[in-house]
């Protein structure tokens, strides 16, 4: 995969033909400052195929906690989600 890089002044300048290409190419757009890559511009469908991938990854990490600690996960009290919104909203 090739990237595209433009200097941030060049978004600044023609902002509707960056997005215009993204959208055509399907492709990021790497924005710079000083030759330095600071930021890309995604197309949506991107953009929902990454946040789709951090759910899966935050979900996984979630299912390998509870299994590497299901002893200790065992041993909870049954009424923690009651007592711990007592602790935190009762102030």
């Amino acid at each position: 995969m090739l990237n595209t890089y433009i200097p941030a002044r060049k978004l600044q300048k023609s902002y509707k033909s960056v997005i215009e290409e993204v959208k055509a190419k399907k492709q990021p757009v790497i924005l710079t400052t000083n030759n330095k890559p600071q930021a890309a511009i995604v197309s949506l469908e991107d953009l929902e195929r990454i946040q789709q991938t951090k759910a899966k990854q935050g979900s996984i990490k979630m299912l390998k906690f509870a299994l590497e600690n299901r002893e200790k996960l065992k041993s909870l009290p049954a009424d923690l989600r009651l007592r711990a919104d007592e602790i935190l909203y009762s102030k």
